[in-house]
């Protein structure tokens, strides 16, 4: 039993590495140079790691039925990929990648082709390369086997924790920008003492009105002297959101972007730093 699991620790290892290659190769050649893609800075993206003991081990009665493979496999991975999505714009506020633009998707998370090439994917690992792999992995001394994914486990934490850092720092400078915002809305609803009502208006006449307020609200922090050390820190917490645009994650999601509740708050911070700065 022991052996088993690692076993299987060890191909989740193996094929989050072979799935960081292609995934990464797959991104690089229409960029026109490389991208480390994925969360995590070192070589391995753990959903392919994932995906592929999905394949190998809860399908394995099927096995001899590369159809059902094929399908019930890329089914499954979509199924993962939609979930994974959902639940890391949920925690970090930011959606990492977007098929909106292809066709066949479902909420821009999963899409036909995506979900075809998981499927084929599968057939290549189940058929050709696990078999390889498998004898390849039970020919090394299991004790070798034991110490690498030792070894392997204590630099994944390692990584683990850097890339939460990462995340959560992002996190908390979209959270302190739409603070910063809302709260300059709201003084300034309450000194003009506009109210935010639009019912019985058309869309045109929402979105005229909604231009009006813009331009309303920014030429009053313009003029509010007493706002300017609130305005200061404003731009700090703005020139981070500029910085994280170097960092290993938007190198590795060049197609991120930040989740719908952000959106508008995150055009009307973008055009404050421009104008105030």
């Amino acid at each position: 039993m022991v052996e088993a699991l690692v076993y299987a620790y060890f191909y989740l290892v193996l094929y989050s590495f072979l799935g960081w290659i292609c995934e990464s190769t797959y991104v690089s050649i229409p960029k026109g140079h490389f991208v480390n893609r994925g969360f995590f800075y070192g070589p391995y993206i753990p959903i392919y790691g994932f995906g592929s003991l999905i394949a190998l081990y809860p399908l394995l009665p099927f096995q001899n039925n590369p159809l059902i493979i094929f399908f019930l496999g890329s089914f499954l991975c979509s199924v993962m990929e939609y979930i994974t999505s959902w639940v890391m714009e949920k925690l970090f506020h930011m959606r990492w990648w977007d098929y909106s633009y292809r066709k066949y998707n479902i909420n821009g998370r999963v899409c036909l082709l995506n979900s075809t090439l998981f499927g084929l994917m599968l057939l290549a690992l189940v058929y050709v390369v696990h078999p390889f792999a498998k004898h390849l992995v039970t020919s090394i001394p299991f004790v070798y086997t034991v110490c690498f994914l030792g070894v392997f486990t204590i630099g994944w934490s390692i990584d683990f924790v850097f890339t939460l850092i990462s995340l959560m720092r992002r996190k908390h400078v979209l959270e302190k920008m739409r603070a910063d915002v809302e709260e300059f809305q709201a003084q300034f609803e309450a000194n003009v003492q506009m109210g935010l009502s639009e019912i019985e208006q058309s869309k045109e006449e929402r979105q005229a009105r909604k231009e009006k307020r813009r331009e309303e609200f920014e030429l009053w922090v313009s003029q509010q002297e007493n706002l300017q050390s609130r305005l200061n820190r404003f731009h700090e917490n703005m020139e981070n959101i500029v910085a994280m645009k170097k960092s290993h994650l938007s190198s590795a999601f060049p197609e991120r972007h930040v989740s719908e509740e952000f959106k508008e708050l995150k055009r009307i911070a973008d055009e404050m730093h421009e104008k105030f700065k």
